[in-house]
């Protein structure tokens, strides 16, 4: 009796936990990964590896030194850099499906997003949420983060900056668009502001966020 016992609490364990992976939905894998970072979902906190899956309502983490690339199922990717936070609120993906739809919130770190089949199919249906603004998605490939060059020692402002199609950096104090590689743009934290008048970023500030994505 007692291993009958001991043999359907076992069972019970493996369904309950079958049907708790289940109630989140898939958004993507990771495919790179250097150094350690975990999953935060439903109050557990996972270690990845490359292959992991990541789900909706994941907090993914990276730790000090480390990076991480996520292929969502769209064929969008994000790469993230050391120490970096991000939430992965929202993914709908079906190759024929009329409500696809991304949802990210970049919390901390350095971050850069290529866009995919979702905004292919139209731009609104991707939401990025930055500590300091949103950004609209028009095909796309860009970096973000909290950077340091070019401000007073122990300080740092929030960088946006296009590679490849374009975006609107929507601030509370106002708007650009990034629309010509290399362009960028830059917001204080603590207060609002405007995005500061778009231009090439420099070398320095370009290879900064180079710096802190490469692998």
């Amino acid at each position: 009796m007692q291993k009958i016992s001991i043999f359907l609490a076992a069972l019970l364990f493996i369904v309950l936990s079958v049907e708790q992976v289940s109630a989140f939905e898939r958004a993507g894998t990771v495919e790179r990964q250097k150094g350690n970072a975990i999953s935060t979902r439903g109050g557990e906190s996972v270690g990845l590896r490359v292959g992991s899956t990541i789900y909706v309502g994941d907090k993914i983490q990276t730790a000090d030194g480390a990076r991480l690339l996520v292929r969502f199922d769209d064929a969008s990717t994000l790469q993230m850099g050391a120490a970096a936070v991000i939430d992965i609120d929202e993914m709908v993906y079906e190759a024929a499906g009329s409500a696809n739809r991304q949802g990210l919130k970049f919390v901390e770190g350095v971050f850069r997003y290529v866009s995919g089949a979702i905004a292919k199919e139209s731009f609104t249906q991707v939401a990025i949420n930055t500590p300091v603004a949103t950004i609209g998605i028009r095909g796309t490939d860009f970096v973000a983060g909290r950077l340091t060059v070019g401000m007073p020692p122990g300080t740092s402002h929030y960088g946006y900056q296009i590679r490849d199609g374009a975006i609107e950096v929507i601030a509370p104090g106002g708007s650009v668009t990034l629309d010509t590689p290399g362009e960028g743009t830059f917001l204080p934290f603590g207060r609002v502001a405007a995005p500061t008048p778009v231009r090439q970023w420099t070398a320095a500030e370009a290879q900064e966020a180079d710096n802190l994505l490469a692998f």
